[in-house]
């Protein structure tokens, strides 16, 4: 019996996408967890290359995402029944479940949950079964025999076409006056704007020699309007012809299959903007120590957040929490 016989050919195709990432992630010494995360440099350009980096970006949401479920909680503790749905290898679930929180994290991918198992029994084992549980199921058809306090997306709800599904699962599934979290890339406010900088810098950063990627010279003309319709493919993370990079149903939504729905089914606590570009350029970062990279990537995070609150480029990402409408809180 296949492993995804009670998919359909869609969902068999996203699970296996991230079987094969995740492997090959792990067989070159990366470990998905935000206490004990290491360097590795298998990564070429993602901040899961350095701790430092990690603790910039993932650390980041983490923080973010547990002290308003914390702020917003009804319950009188702020320790939480959470669901994380899309939770990958787990990092996420597993940092909540040590915050305190009770946590059942959710994916396709039957290799990504393997490796949230691992993780946690390595370095957490005291909160397997009890406080933290993962399962590999279809977030439709897995039966729950229980309520949550709080469902949390962190870079998944993007990968579902039936928005309008996802929420009306999700308020089955939340309890009275129950918290929806999300945390999530919006590939469809990429600007040519926002291209444009990102060309800027990433090529400064390359002809300076203090790039993953080294450049003789600069682009000119007509090379540089073709080097920066290039960029806007690259961030909007499509291939040139249009197809997805990641996996067949990433980027299925974006802001505008998103946001109506939120506004449709819950009322807002808490939206933000975050940021543009920064995580998709400092794990590239090679200047001549790891404390120049380091410090550069907190200036390039101090900046984004600068330029997206003065509107010079588009944010590509944004944070919501809400409870479903008609709730009393």
């Amino acid at each position: 019996m296949n492993k995804y016989d009670s998919y359909n050919d869609n969902l068999t195709e996203e699970a296996e996408a991230f079987d094969s990432q995740i492997k090959e992630r792990v067989a070159n010494g990366h470990l998905p967890d935000l206490t004990h995360a290491k360097d590795c440099n298998y990564f070429y350009n993602n901040p899961w290359r350095r701790k430092a980096y990690v603790d910039l970006d993932f650390g980041e949401q983490f923080k973010l995402i547990n002290a308003s479920l914390k702020k917003h909680s009804s319950t009188q503790d702020g320790q939480l029944n959470i669901l994380e749905m899309g939770c990958g290898p787990g990092y996420l679930s597993l940092e909540l479940a040590r915050a305190g929180h009770k946590v059942t994290g959710v994916d396709l991918s039957d290799d990504c949950i393997e490796v949230a198992l691992n993780t946690a029994k390595q370095h957490s084992p005291e909160l397997l079964g009890t406080s933290l549980n993962y399962f590999c199921d279809d977030f439709f058809a897995k039966d729950f025999f229980e309520h949550f306090d709080a469902i949390v997306f962190l870079g998944a709800l993007h990968h579902f076409p039936q928005q309008q599904q996802v929420h009306e699962r999700c308020i089955e599934l939340l309890k009275p006056n129950g918290l929806f979290v999300c945390h999530e890339p919006v590939r469809d406010r990429v600007t040519k704007g926002n291209a444009i900088f990102f060309s800027l810098l990433t090529s400064l950063l390359k002809f300076t020699g203090n790039y993953y990627q080294n450049q003789a010279s600069l682009p000119q003309g007509q090379a540089l309007k073709s080097e920066v319709d290039r960029v806007f493919n690259q961030i909007r993370y499509e291939l040139e012809d249009g197809e997805k990079q990641q996996s067949v149903n990433d980027n299925e939504a974006g802001f505008s299959e998103i946001q109506p729905m939120l506004k449709r089914y819950y009322d807002e606590l808490d939206f933000q903007w975050r940021y543009a570009f920064f995580h998709e350029v400092i794990g590239g970062l090679r200047l001549n120590s790891e404390e120049q990279n380091a410090q550069l990537a907190r200036y390039l995070r101090d900046m984004d957040k600068l330029l997206c609150e003065e509107k010079v480029l588009s944010p590509t990402e944004f944070f919501f929490i809400g409870t479903p409408k008609n709730s009393d809180n």
